[in-house]
């Protein structure tokens, strides 16, 4: 809920609306969701929450997204939500009910106090776009470059060509060792799970860049990333995944990519000042590259699950 931010992310942006409604009309690729919203008799909204109900993975977990208006907090509608949410994911045949606050929030505490079980610690950084990133990027390019040899750069916007889309789903999977829950299970991806996610930024109206790194010999996608623009966010652009499939790393792929995605960023989008990306802490190879390209950290976020069977009732308390 916007009246809540300065305590909920003082460190953040507030996001368009069209980006808000196409998030949370398909999520990441469109799996079944359910919302609900608090509204007295005046009609004024108050409260709401999304419960996210993945089918294809991570079928017995929910994904919980809770929010107060400010000025409604601290009076027990946080825990009214949070128990409807426990039992509608109970009624799914929900044990886990995964949500995500930022450290030191009030979301933190309330969190706490249900005695949610604290998960995997995700880290915000932010890199200013400017004279100094200006003055870095050629020698990184170059850097990587030397190490890259045998790939080129593939470019592109928007929807994946139709000869990259099923290559594009298969670079998704390099995600999967990516620092998660011993219990998540990391997406499967396909041409179909591709093109659902597509739809939703073409919902969002946003845009979205992509650049590969292809391996001459093979054709093969050895490595991807992808930022998105949102033309209403005010100077923002939002660094979506990179990857680098195993066989290919050690070849500085990560860096080639991200640099050369900077470097298109500041040619195509000149209104851009800032870049936001997320990672988990234990992802070291990733954060290590963000920190040579100028990423500060911005704030921390912890995932916390609910143990559905035993705390739905806590959470009434």
């Amino acid at each position: 809920m916007i009246s809540g931010q300065a305590e909920d992310d003082p460190n953040g942006l507030q996001v368009s609306f069209g980006f808000f409604r196409g998030w949370w009309a398909y999520g990441l690729s469109s799996e079944p969701r359910e919302v609900w919203l608090a509204v007295p008799n005046n009609g004024e909204l108050i409260g709401c929450y999304l419960l996210e109900l993945p089918q294809r993975e991570n079928n017995t977990a929910a994904f919980l997204e809770l929010g107060i208006s400010l000025d409604r907090r601290r009076r027990g509608l946080g825990t009214a939500l949070l128990a409807h949410s426990l039992e509608r994911a109970e009624l799914a045949g929900r044990t886990i009910v995964e949500s995500v606050c930022r450290a030191g929030s009030p979301g933190n505490a309330f969190a706490t106090a249900k005695d949610a079980r604290p998960g995997v610690r995700d880290v915000r950084s932010v890199l200013e776009v400017g004279p100094k990133l200006l003055a870095i990027l050629p020698g990184l390019r170059a850097e990587a470059t030397a190490r890259a040899s045998g790939y080129s750069l593939r470019y592109w916007t928007g929807p994946a060509p139709d000869d990259l889309v099923a290559q594009n789903a298969a670079i998704e999977g390099a995600m999967a060792d990516a620092p998660h829950e011993d219990w998540f299970e990391p997406a499967t991806w396909d041409t179909a799970r591709i093109r659902l996610g597509e739809q939703r930024l073409s919902a969002q109206g946003v845009r979205r860049y992509s650049i590969a790194a292809m391996h001459d010999a093979t054709g093969e996608m050895a490595a991807l990333t992808q930022l998105i623009v949102d033309p209403a966010a005010g100077g923002w652009a939002f660094q979506e995944m990179t990857a680098v499939v195993r066989p290919h790393r050690g070849h500085r792929l990560g860096i080639l990519v991200k640099v050369a995605m900077l470097a298109q960023l500041i040619e195509l989008e000149p209104l851009v000042r800032q870049v936001m990306t997320f990672n988990a802490v234990d992802n070291e190879p990733m954060l290590a590259v963000n920190e040579r390209l100028g990423y500060q950290v911005n704030d921390y976020f912890q995932h916390y699950q609910f143990d559905v069977r035993h705390q739905h009732s806590r959470a009434r308390a």
